[in-house]
């Protein structure tokens, strides 16, 4: 059962990775669009929400390379904890106090790490939403204007 279960894990961290990775190309290529659509164009303050949309897209590729370097944190931090069982580590050797320690220590950098990956994920999601809901109402609002001539 314990293989079924890491297999499951290994599959979910895959398809949480790929998720990233695609939004996170979704909103470089959504930022890239909002900048056509603009381009040229006198600024006006119609285009307020077109301006948060890209701040939210902005903040969203933050969340997304920050969720991927603690990954990469805890993947490190993990052949960190195996090397200390092991006695291979350094700083730990055989001493069974210092593994003790170290084991502690690494526990509670991989809950913390995971606890702010975890954090950034969600967040990452929230504001590439946010930011497309935002672009929608810019296109509704120019739409608007430009059918009752408040160019």
């Amino acid at each position: 059962m314990e293989e079924n279960q890491k297999e499951i894990q290994r599959q979910f961290r895959q398809q949480q990775e790929k998720y990233v990775y695609y939004v996170l190309a979704l909103t470089v290529s959504a930022i890239g669009f909002a900048i056509y659509k603009t381009s040229g164009l006198p600024l006006k303050w119609s285009q307020v929400t077109l301006g948060l949309s890209v701040i939210s897209w902005g903040i969203s590729i933050f969340c997304g390379l920050m969720f991927i370097k603690y990954v990469i944190s805890n993947l490190y931090a993990n052949n960190t904890y195996f090397d200390i069982l092991a006695g291979r580590h350094p700083d730990s050797g055989n001493n069974p106090g210092k593994i003790k320690a170290g084991v502690e220590g690494i526990k509670q950098a991989i809950k913390s790490n995971a606890d702010t990956a975890s954090n950034y994920f969600k967040w990452q999601g929230r504001l590439f939403y946010a930011g497309i809901v935002l672009f929608i109402l810019w296109h509704v609002t120019e739409m608007y204007l430009l059918s009752n001539n408040h160019c």
